[in-house]
């Protein structure tokens, strides 16, 4: 008698099809309930499952031995017959490998009443899109399709760094909305720890977070080599607060990282194991040579950061010319977690001056239509008397103008034109700080760093050497706050001139 995960007598090839099944093919799709019955978790019909699930295989009455997880694949758009051959015999083709959604399957239950397989995709899947859910060993193909709207918010995770997990114990994940209250059971899959969800990345401290704990006794499996571990897709179930968590696996990549305090400057005060410069509205923190997650709260702040080694980050708003009490954790690699205090008066109101946006490859004429662009970011008037913009070929002297609280100003060069019809204009009210010459030739299409600098030398601003990929697009702060000297602070965006930065745009 023939298995019943067979292949499905319906999945013939069509005649136009040949064995190679590559991208001429993608869209024919085999039957959409050929094979087991599939089921989704969270709960969801198979034509509106949500971005983050977990796909269980239910396979009555198979042998055990006849299934191989390491065969189950999630791939991108239709399968066809000739496609499922190639899934089948284990010889994928370029075209259809590239297809293939990173995932991990496992077996639940024993033969023959109970067994079943689950598969888990490693990242969020696109809304609207099909997917196939396919396996070599029983041989089945099921299409599924992600829901367009109304599935839940997808909390990013946070902790452990990205290739330098170093815990099975501990997760964070984050969003951008306060959570309520939970402690829920939840355990890592397949195999892995048990333990809680908790709200806040730390006890008492955020309040947008989620975090795992794992039982503390907790250690991996003897061979650890690939393994590869998630939490639940969902945590919070029910409206409104119901929350994905973002499926990226939990890997032992990286031996401990302990954090040693930072040797501190002079002008810099001990945060944590970090160094702290203090200003009115803001301090500036450089975190220890050490990945950290840092948990910060007080005077207003409940902020949860994932900071690289060495990195430093800006704790902002304060109240300038106040005293300030803030409540300290950080979380090293591998899942230890310290807590301090700390305490400090921030100054008076000054202005900050920064870089936030160049335009170094427009696509009107070069240099011409180049421009750098200054934000005022403080709480009072900047004088620009003496400073001067600094590339690698030298220093351009800027007017004697003064930038007021919340303005613009575009560094331009004198035969810049406000609307070419090319390029974005500038806003009406934007400062146009003409000058004889922007940069030595121009500014670099392939990169240099840019720093502004006051009438006595000090930096009060940069940007890194970062190349515009394209003509037309601008290097942008990700936000005012976004700290010099972070790799992270400066990306590729439509340019703003005159107006606030919009990141997170799909660019092509």
């Amino acid at each position: 008698m023939a298995s019943p995960l067979s292949c499905a007598p319906e999945l013939v090839v069509p005649p136009q099809l040949d064995e190679g099944g590559d991208e001429e093919d993608a869209n024919v799709a085999g039957p959409t309930n050929a094979g087991p019955e599939l089921q989704i978790e969270p709960p969801a019909p198979l034509d509106a499952a949500p971005p983050v699930l977990r796909v269980r295989v239910l396979l009555p009455g198979v042998a055990l031995e006849s299934v191989d997880p390491a065969r189950a694949l999630v791939v991108r758009g239709k399968l066809s017959a000739a496609h499922l051959r190639q899934i089948e015999r284990g010889e994928l083709s370029t075209a259809l490998s590239e297809r293939v959604v990173p995932s991990i399957a496992w077996l639940n239950g024993t033969p023959p009443g109970d067994l079943s397989l689950t598969v888990a995709p490693l990242a969020p899947l696109a809304p609207g899109e099909t997917y196939a859910i396919a396996s070599g060993s029983p041989v089945f193909s099921h299409h599924i399709q992600i829901a367009t709207e109304g599935s839940p918010p997808v909390l990013s995770r946070l902790w452990p760094p990205p290739d330098a997990g170093a815990t099975l114990g501990l997760g964070v994940w984050c969003g951008d909305a306060p959570l309520p209250e939970v402690v829920a059971a939840a355990t890592l899959a397949p195999g892995g720890p048990a333990g809680e969800l908790r709200r806040g990345a730390v006890d008492d401290i955020g309040a947008r977070c989620l975090r795992f704990e794992g039982e503390p006794t907790a250690t991996a499996p003897p061979d650890t080599d690939g393994l590869r571990l998630v939490g639940p897709p969902v945590a919070l179930p029910g409206e409104p607060a119901a929350v994905s968590l973002d499926p990226r696996p939990f890997m032992l990549e990286s031996d401990p990282l302990p954090a040693i305090a930072a040797a501190c400057a002079p002008d810099e005060l001990a945060l944590g194991p970090g160094c702290a410069q203090i200003a009115d509205d803001r301090i500036l923190v450089r975190s220890a040579d050490a990945p950290l997650l840092w948990a910060i709260a007080g005077a207003g702040l409940d902020e949860v950061l994932a900071v690289p080694p060495g990195e430093p980050f800006v704790l902002a708003p304060l109240p300038p010319l106040s005293p300030v009490e803030l409540a300290i954790a950080t979380v090293d690699n591998a899942g230890v977690v310290e807590r301090r205090t700390f305490s400090a008066m921030t100054l008076a109101p000054m202005p900050h001056v920064i870089i936030n946006e160049v335009l170094a490859n427009p696509v009107g004429p070069e240099p011409g239509q180049e421009w750098v662009e200054l934000y005022n970011d403080g709480d009072v008037p900047a004088e620009l008397t003496g400073v001067v913009l600094a590339d690698v070929g030298g220093e351009t002297e800027l007017p004697p103008i003064s930038l007021m609280p919340g303005a613009y100003a575009l560094v331009v060069n004198e035969d810049y034109v406000s609307d070419d019809e090319l390029d974005p204009p500038s806003a009406p009210e934007t400062l146009l700080l003409r000058v004889p010459k922007l940069g030595n030739h121009g500014l670099s299409n392939s990169g240099e760093p840019l720093k502004l600098k006051d009438q006595g030398g000090a930096v009060l601003s940069r940007s890194p050497a970062a190349p515009t990929p394209k003509p037309g697009m601008s290097l942008a702060r990700v936000a005012p706050h976004a700290p010099d000297g972070s790799a992270g602070s400066f990306a590729t965006s439509w340019p703003t001139p005159g107006r606030v930065n919009i990141m997170n745009q799909e660019i092509p």
